[in-house]
């Protein structure tokens, strides 16, 4: 809980009052700074019966205010906003509006599976990127529609390790790290990896590829495998192998063609 956040809720407070009064008009400066200079984030909302929730920026879980100020999407805000919807009645259909590169593991199967399990007709759409992580999510709608030129999938998964250990030989360091477990430390700063280490993180990363192309092939059967290689297409091109169920022209029309499809009713 944030400072602001207990003051407000008359939490009791283990600090001197006037250091924090001054720490959180502090803080409240910084963000409203940080909202000038990048905006306010897109909020998820209900238009005409249609709630549309936004899936933008870096995807992550347990973000903090900062990193969700400066455009990161935290996967369980996303998670409440979709038990609102599916328990709010005016909502008669879901819009996942992407714009993202994807992110982080942690948390998003979980969300995916929600998704794929929401109990009204629900449609991803994305004018900018849909890849990675966000691509996980968005293919779990019951139907996909891109622009022609969004940028859609990436269904790979990756993990970097920065070896440095002959660039301290050259200089005549010796990193020695004393440990127990053949797998602990695994690609501690200035070693190598062994065979057995690199072999049982190429296998944690093969694992997530796994779950991500089941989950797609789950909602989209008739994308081939040859399409889930780490590589993005065009949207034109994601419809032609199946990535997204049609193309659109902008979000403007998308919104008119769901507002025909699920008029509200008196």
């Amino acid at each position: 809980m944030s400072f602001a956040d207990a003051i407000l809720r008359h939490e009791p407070l283990l600090v001197e009052p006037r250091l924090l009064a001054a720490f959180v008009e502090r803080c409240s400066g910084f963000t409203d700074a940080l909202k000038e200079f990048f905006g306010e984030p897109p909020l998820a909302r209900v238009e005409n019966g249609v709630g549309i929730l936004p899936i933008c920026g870096p995807i992550g879980a347990n973000l903090s205010p900062i990193e969700k100020m400066l455009g990161g999407c935290d996967v369980a805000d996303l998670s409440a906003s979709l038990d609102a919807f599916a328990a709010d009645p005016s909502v008669r259909t879901l819009l996942l509006d992407v714009d993202s590169p994807g992110g982080t593991v942690t948390g998003v199967p979980e969300l995916a599976v929600q998704i794929a399990a929401f109990p009204k007709p629900s449609v991803a759409f994305t004018s900018g990127e849909a890849c990675s992580a966000a691509y996980w999510l968005a293919s779990q709608a019951d139907d996909f529609l891109a622009t022609p030129s969004a940028s859609v999938g990436s269904v790979g998964v990756y993990l970097a390790l920065l070896d440095s250990s002959a660039a301290l030989a050259h200089s005549g360091v010796f990193v020695d790290v004393i440990k127990a477990g053949t797998y602990k430390a695994a690609g501690f700063p200035g070693t190598s990896l062994s065979d057995a280490q690199r072999a049982m993180l190429q296998a944690r990363v093969d694992q997530i590829h796994g779950m991500f192309m089941s989950a797609v092939m789950g909602k989209r059967s008739r994308v081939g495998a040859d399409s889930m290689q780490g590589q993005s297409f065009y949207g034109v091109e994601a419809a032609a192998r199946n990535l997204v169920t049609g193309i659109v022209s902008g979000r403007a029309a998308l919104l008119a063609r769901l507002t025909t499809l699920h008029p509200q009713t008196p």
